[in-house]
């Protein structure tokens, strides 16, 4: 009997740091898209954002590792925090492919505004050759049309409107507030460590 084709998101980002809105979004998508699983794959030298990432990657990772404890859907995966030069989402999608099953069915999550400049990703075309794409649409982005250029090729998966960034985490610390229950538990006294080196 042929084993069951699973369906897999990869779930991509700088998660700087890792929060609850990262979460609930990857959970809600699992139960609309239903998907098996969504792996985490915290980039280590993201080509768009080197200029404010706060916390190293190896404390990225950790940190996820202790936001996704507990949930077996959600996998962690350090394939681009091991790679060598910038994280193209082209190679690690193709990297992935290479390991899983050949029946597999391999999406990738964003979210709506990623569309907007995903034409400035390194072979954006090839990407939508090689996998789903799905985008989190959270009710403040709605009413945005999805580009030209991808109409047709992106499953819009509705999330819940969750006003957390990591962006505005960043700030947070950098004024000296408290991030508590902004993101998970675990991770807050992580980052308390770190900051008070």
């Amino acid at each position: 009997m042929e084993k069951k084709s699973e369906k897999i998101a990869l779930f991509g980002g700088t998660f700087d740091p890792v929060h609850h809105g990262h979460l609930i979004i990857a959970q809600a998508v699992i139960e609309e898209a239903g998907l098996d699983r969504v792996i985490f794959v915290p980039s280590a030298r993201p080509p768009h954002k080197n200029r404010d990432i706060m916390f190293t990657a190896e404390d990225r990772f950790r940190m996820l590792s202790l936001a996704l404890d507990g949930n077996p859907r959600f996998i962690l995966s350090d394939m681009e925090i091991k790679r060598k030069g910038p994280s193209y989402t082209i190679d690690t999608i193709r990297e992935f492919k290479s390991s899983l099953p050949l029946n597999t069915k391999l999406y990738f999550l964003v979210g709506m505004d990623n569309l907007f400049e995903m034409e400035t990703w390194k072979d954006p075309v090839e990407i939508l050759a090689e996998c789903v794409i799905l985008a989190a649409d959270r009710a403040c982005r709605q009413g945005r049309e999805i580009p030209d250029w991808l109409s047709g090729r992106v499953q819009k998966v509705m999330t819940p409107l969750i006003d957390i960034s990591s962006s505005d985490i960043r700030r947070r610390l950098r004024e000296g507030k408290s991030v508590r229950y902004l993101v998970p538990e675990a991770v807050n006294g992580m980052i308390e460590k770190i900051l008070q080196g």
